[in-house]
């Protein structure tokens, strides 16, 4: 048997928590929304201090409208102003 000890190294930081974020997407004439919402963010540091990467997520809206996704919260997050931007990409209608 092989038993390999490997001191020294600090154990890779857990990622951060998220935030489950559940709603229904309406379009203007109040029928539910169809299509993919495509989020985007660039680097910030979360207020308990983790290190989030820029990125992207590509999210269907599900039938009925129905959205379910988790991301990271950026309140108190450096630098301070980061925000996540949500394009709505539409389906059908007229």
């Amino acid at each position: 048997m092989l038993l390999t000890v490997v001191a020294g190294y600090p154990a890779p930081p857990a990622p951060p928590a998220k935030t489950s974020i559940f709603d229904v997407l309406y379009r203007a004439d109040g029928a539910p929304a169809a299509g993919t919402l495509v989020i985007t963010w660039p680097a910030f540091t979360t207020a308990d201090h983790a290190p989030v990467a820029a990125g992207s997520l590509s999210v269907p809206i599900g039938p009925g409208g129905a959205v379910s996704l988790a991301l990271v919260p950026n309140e108190g997050a450096e630098p301070a102003g980061t925000y996540y931007k949500v394009v709505l990409k539409l389906t059908g209608g007229d």
